[in-house]
């Protein structure tokens, strides 16, 4: 095999995993994996992706090259525009001779690593449910008491990581704590008109699958069905687990107030 092309193969594929786990749309990565597999010179060049997985293969018309074929897994995603456009960069530097592909590679492996650190996605997390909150019409009192909601939703991912759950039981988990926590609160003193509902749908929303079900319909619009049906069940399911957490959890809070 010749080293130089499993090389090149290997910076693809690197740069396609960090596209698909950020979120990308399945045409865009297949469209920059392939730009930089073409800087081998090679004649033949497959790239197909999907939510869970890319599969690339580098080939020649030579009969005595084997050809190159690299499958990756893709166990974890989240929404990172900026890697993405780093990515993006990094390829058209690449394609255009610019850097050399261990350049890339070495550039790669720094947009891999994580952006920010957990304790900063914690606090961006309750930032955004106290300014959905604001959005939402709620008064001084529904604004602080997101801050304590919003502390719940985002240090829920340390239950996530100690239980190892998947993200449907994840999401169903925060959903219920969330909706039982805050009708807990709210109702606890009435004379403080706080709105349950605004703090609810505010909680909410950083685990919304927005993201996913876009991408799902630009990837069927782009003809890419497999991984545009399969984005849109992705979401579809994300938003079942949101609508069972939050009926559970408010049915609970229900029944332990009549119980109370």
């Amino acid at each position: 095999m010749n080293p130089e092309l499993k090389n090149i193969a290997e910076v693809a594929a690197l740069a396609g995993t960090i596209m698909l786990e950020s979120h990308a749309e399945s045409y865009r990565v297949e469209d920059t994996v392939r730009r930089i597999l073409a800087t081998s010179g090679m004649d033949s060049i497959d790239v197909v992706t999907n939510t869970t997985g890319l599969y690339l293969t580098l080939d020649d018309s030579d009969p005595s090259m084997d050809p190159i074929t690299i499958v990756r897994r893709i166990d974890s995603r989240g929404n990172h525009l900026n890697k993405i456009y780093r990515v993006n960069n990094i390829s058209r530097a690449l394609t255009s001779g610019q850097i050399s592909h261990e350049e890339a590679r070495r550039r790669l492996n720094v947009v891999n690593e994580s952006e920010y650190t957990v304790y900063s996605l914690d606090i961006a997390t309750i930032l955004l449910v106290v300014a959905f909150t604001i959005l939402g019409g709620g008064n001084l009192y529904d604004i602080i008491l997101s801050f304590l909601i919003g502390a719940v939703v985002a240090l829920s991912r340390i239950w996530k990581n100690f239980i190892d759950m998947n993200d449907f039981i994840f999401t169903m988990f925060t959903t219920i704590l969330t909706a039982f926590a805050t009708e807990l609160f709210t109702n606890l003193i009435p004379s403080l008109n706080m709105s349950s509902s605004i703090i609810i749908i505010a909680a909410l929303m950083p685990l919304y699958p927005g993201t996913a079900f876009t991408n799902g319909i630009r990837d069927t619009l782009k003809g890419d069905y497999v991984s545009g049906v399969a984005r849109i069940a992705d979401a579809f399911v994300i938003a079942l687990s949101i609508a069972l957490g939050v009926a559970v959890g408010l049915s609970l809070y229900g029944g332990v107030s009549a119980w109370m």
